[in-house]
């Protein structure tokens, strides 16, 4: 569930940057404008972080909750970390090919 919030969140993300780009022809705006995507933006967002706060909360009949919440937010750690390494490797092996330019 953890990893399906975390992809939802960097879904919802770009929404507010898409918003300053004049829309082509063939866009269709959510109806309100820009107050209507902005809230919409916040509201899965916030919707979002809220999921994976209370995920972090072991069940009741949770024998080891010390583990359980390590074991939830270590793995989100692990997950973050390994994205953190992909991007680095990424951007490393493309800025040592021939065609690469800034």
């Amino acid at each position: 569930m953890t990893l399906l919030s975390m992809g939802v969140i960097t879904y919802f993300i770009p929404m507010f940057q898409l918003q300053r780009e004049p829309a082509g022809s063939g866009v269709i705006r959510v109806p309100g404008g820009r107050p209507a995507a902005y809230a919409l933006s916040i509201l899965g967002f916030t919707t979002t972080a809220l999921t994976i706060a209370l995920s972090v909360l072991p069940p009741p009949d949770e024998p080891n909750k010390p583990l359980a919440v390590f074991k939830i937010v270590g793995g989100c750690g692990a997950l973050v970390l390994i994205g953190v390494w992909l991007d680095w490797a990424g951007k490393r092996r493309a800025h040592r090919s021939p065609g690469f330019s800034r």
